[in-house]
C-alpha cells in the first residue's frame, strides 16, 4: 500500500485543528473536564504538527527503503 505521509498528515492536521479552532473559539464557556478534552485535542495537534514537519525532513531514500521493504514482505507472504 502507498501511502503518502506527508497528505495523511497534512489532513489529519487540517482536521484537528479545525475542531481545535472550534473549541478556542468558546474556550471562555468551557468548564470541567471539556477542559481536559481541550488539553488533549491540543497536545494531540502539536504532536501531528511534529510529525508532518518530520515527514518533510525524512529522506526520499529513506522513504523509498520502507517502500521496497514492504513490498518484498508481500512477495514472500504469497
Amino acid at each position: 500500500m502507498d501511502v503518502n505521509p506527508k497528505k495523511f498528515f497534512g489532513f489529519q492536521l487540517l482536521a484537528v485543528a479545525i475542531i481545535w479552532g472550534g473549541m478556542t473559539i468558546f474556550l471562555d464557556h468551557i468548564q470541567g473536564n471539556a477542559k481536559i478534552i481541550y488539553y488533549v485535542v491540543t497536545s494531540w495537534l502539536l504532536f501531528i504538527l511534529v510529525l508532518f514537519i518530520k515527514s518533510f525532513f525524512q529522506s526520499k531514500e529513506k522513504a523509498d527503503v520502507i517502500h521496497v521493504q514492504e513490498k518484498r514482505d508481500t512477495k514472500k507472504s504469497k
